[in-house]
């Protein structure tokens, strides 16, 4: 009877036990830095994106960091400033701002030399342009009288999603280049809705990331 129920008894231990609550997975994380070039299609020029992320990485294949990117002036506004007092600038004026946001991304086989990445960027920011000669001229006037030279400006909110090639470099650098589409729905320059359309922010942008981690 004892040779029938041990055999038993070692078969019911081996088995799995059925739980409704199965604990915990336990994650691999990782952290990274990452610096990045941004060339945007910016209404009927390129604009120039300059930022960095900074994130963790869960088991090498999703991540989610904090991103944030200014837009240098380098695209010009394709209008005269409107704005009484200001005739004087003429087409010295630029595009400007900064957004900011959540970053979410999906690394498809990490491992391998060359591999892919899904990725969306979430966040907000504002958009103005700023003349050149003003601010890069008598500075100490520029900011004791800066409300005579503010522009009418934009907040925005983006939704910017794309694709990515990761090269690894090293076991801890990575190289990326990638294309994204950014959609800013509520772009409003304010007093020149006519001047500007509501589409002006949307457009592609080539990326170039440096990772490190």
């Amino acid at each position: 009877m004892t040779s029938i129920l041990l055999p038993l008894g070692i078969n019911a231990q081996d088995e799995e036990v059925s739980t409704l609550f199965r604990g915990y997975k336990r994650y691999d994380t990782d952290y990274y830095v990452a610096l990045e070039t941004k060339f945007s299609q910016l209404d009927k020029d390129l604009g120039l994106h300059l930022g960095g992320k900074i994130g963790v990485i869960f088991n090498n294949t999703f991540s989610i960091s904090g991103a944030g990117y200014g837009l240098l002036p380098t695209a010009k506004i394709s209008f005269e400033c409107p704005i009484q007092g200001h005739e004087t600038e003429k087409s010295n004026n630029y595009w400007s701002g900064g957004y900011g946001g959540l970053f979410f991304e999906y690394i498809n086989s990490p491992n391998r030399l060359l591999h892919f990445t899904a990725n969306t960027f979430i966040g907000c920011g504002r958009v103005t342009y700023k003349n050149l000669n003003n601010f890069f001229g008598n500075q100490n006037e520029y900011f004791s009288k800066k409300r005579d030279f503010e522009h009418p400006s934009s907040i925005i909110l983006i939704l910017e999603p794309g694709l990515t090639a990761e090269l690894n470099m090293t076991k801890f650098f990575k190289m990326s280049i990638g294309i994204s589409y950014r959609y800013a729905p509520n772009f409003k320059l304010m007093y020149e809705e006519k001047l500007v359309p509501n589409t002006f922010f949307n457009g592609y942008s080539i990326n170039l990331v440096f990772k490190f981690g």
